[in-house]
């Protein structure tokens, strides 16, 4: 190119030259001297120009190179950890045709509790969180550490120029066994045995059914958001994906292994919403939710069609299990925060927690106790029951993150309060999750409100592309909310157990783990949970006369370290 010009400007200067001498043969040699000398300064002065861009050009080509080679590759680990665990996990896959996407997880792995059970076939859970009936240290296997074990579909297909349909159904599967996660059904199989002899059992928003973690379909528009109706997990649980340290890792986050403390605003069984709405739209960095659940399932009577104790009427009740949440968060920079709140009517806490029925309550009487306080029996078989404690439950949630360098921060409070329900649920009810029957129903358990206060923080670093370190920090506490006699309970006991459960008490967890990707899809890891309980939260039941007539937790303490790996696709 340069040589090109050169030769246009020295073939310009020739043609000047000779057209001015043919012109006027007599003019004067120094004058077109003087004008070719010009020239070719000229020529010069353009070829230094040249030289100056073609250097600039190649310089800025390098820079371009070298910062390439700085940044890491589009799909290595360090440039997704800005994102949530939910997020990596939920991407499109390579499994996808047409718009539909088939996705999963495997999760599984080897652990060591300090306090153990046998293992429950429909248990989804590893047995990292101190448990009521846990017993002697074992080794075994560890299922869903960090992941729940999940196969779905889902898919999105244009309806009409910027509005879409959309689907999503997956359910969750036990690695050890193959069964549908199942909670309820862990207490089903320890009915009627002692309580030396129980396997793991506790209650969960997973009851086995085909679909058991979402099965929802709806529309979607990016300018106006998604409505879609259903089976949902509330914003509650979007929260605790979104903003626990562990990303919800069951082994080492007891706010994601018990559904109670957070994600069911006071019940775990909430943690899953049935014939609900969900809508979400997203307007620059601030983005906003609401929710509604219509009432399922049947209310229930106070005795069911049995002879009932004499002067007791029977009475039965509408479902009343309506439910709302709504969801306000936004971006600010590296900093994300959110906030849930919401009502859930006639909400369901298996009895103590997570208490099978006992030999005598499976073969004698089913009990309805009102929020009155009137109580009514009734006799027969209640096999394959279960009994609940009912409360009408309000909540709010609160949680951020702040991403800085290879660090990011995680803090979050809920606040719960559990009261006797307005409308009385009764005996024949269904629970919320798998429609198992209640057999005995409670709906006076909290003449003063249950307080749950749940406080958690923590922070991931990702040490390089691979390798990344968590470590988190939980505490819950309840308030003494009992009656008179068990209040005094709480002052005279001699020891935890003899403690009523409706005395003040707390949990306390930290966890640390190490998680290595050696694909996008697949990683190792590795860590430890430690967990603590006092009063009420480990306490028993206590009657009127303070006879201590079920005990509290056998251990206070659990420390559970776990290894695994988990498949993703």
């Amino acid at each position: 190119m340069k040589r090109i010009v050169l030769a246009a400007v020295a073939a310009s200067t020739v043609t000047i030259s000779a057209g001015a001498a043919k012109a006027d043969p007599s003019s004067d040699v120094a004058v077109l001297k003087a004008e070719a000398a010009a020239l070719a300064k000229q020529n010069e002065a353009l070829e230094r120009r040249l030289e100056r861009l073609e250097r600039k050009q190649a310089a800025q080509a390098k820079a371009v190179e070298r910062r390439h080679a700085a940044a890491p590759a589009p799909q290595s680990f360090l440039a997704q950890a800005g994102k949530t665990s939910g997020d990596l996990l939920n991407g499109e896959g390579p499994l996808t045709w047409n718009g539909i996407t088939v996705f999963g997880t495997i999760d599984a792995g080897v652990g060591y509790v300090s306090h153990g059970l046998p293992d429950n076939g429909q248990n989804y859970e590893g047995q990292s969180l101190i448990n009521k009936y846990t017993n002697h240290a074992r080794w075994g296997v560890a299922q869903n550490n960090l992941s729940q074990t999940t196969l779905g579909v889902k898919g999105e297909e244009e309806l009409l120029p910027g509005l879409a349909g959309v689907f999503m159904a997956s359910t969750g599967i036990n690695p050890q066994s193959g069964q549908l996660a199942n909670m309820p059904g862990t207490l089903v199989s320890n009915q009627g045995l002692p309580r030396q002899s129980y396997s793991f059992s506790g209650d969960g928003g997973r009851g086995g059914q085909a679909f058991n973690d979402q099965l929802f379909v709806g529309l979607s528009s990016k300018t106006f958001g998604e409505l879609t109706f259903g089976r949902h997990r509330p914003f509650s649980v979007d929260l605790v994906v979104n903003y626990d340290p562990t990303g919800a890792a069951y082994s080492f986050s007891p706010i994601a292994y018990n559904g109670q403390f957070v994600q069911g605003l006071g019940a775990t069984e909430d943690a899953r919403w049935d014939d609900s709405l969900k809508y979400r739209v997203t307007y620059g960095p601030v983005h906003f939710g609401a929710m509604y659940k219509f009432a399922d399932g049947n209310g229930g009577c106070n005795y069911v069609g049995r002879p009932a104790v004499a002067g007791a009427i029977q009475t039965c009740y509408p479902a009343s299990n309506t439910a709302y949440q709504f969801n306000l968060g936004g971006t600010y920079g590296a900093l994300n925060i959110d906030a849930v709140g919401g009502v859930y009517h006639d909400a369901v806490v298996i009895a103590g927690g997570n208490s099978p029925l006992s030999a005598a309550q499976l073969a004698g009487a089913s009990v309805f106790t009102s929020n009155s306080g009137i109580v009514v029996n009734s006799t027969g078989n209640n096999a394959n029951t279960l009994q609940a404690l009912i409360s009408d439950n309000v909540g709010f949630a609160l949680a951020a993150k702040y991403s800085w360098n290879q660090f990011k921060f995680f803090a979050g409070y809920a606040h719960d309060e559990l009261q006797n329900p307005s409308d009385n649920v009764g005996v024949g009810a269904t629970n919320q999750e798998g429609g198992y029957i209640l057999s005995s129903v409670n709906n006076n358990f909290y003449p003063h409100p249950k307080i749950l206060q749940t406080f958690w923080a923590g922070v991931r670093y990702a040490y390089n592309s691979k390798l990344e370190l968590i470590g988190a920090y939980y505490h819950v506490s309840q308030n003494q909310f009992g009656t008179d006699y068990q209040n005094l309970t709480c002052i005279t006991a001699v020891n935890q157990s003899s403690k009523a459960a409706q005395c003040a008490g707390d949990l306390n967890a930290a966890s640390a783990f190490a998680d290595y990707h050696f694909t996008k899809r697949f990683d190792v890891y590795g860590g430890l949970e430690v967990s603590t309980v006092d009063g009420g939260i480990a306490g028993g039941t206590v009657s009127p006369a303070g006879k201590l007539t079920a005990l509290g937790f056998n251990y206070l303490t659990n420390w559970a370290p776990v290894v695994g790996a988990r498949f993703t696709f």
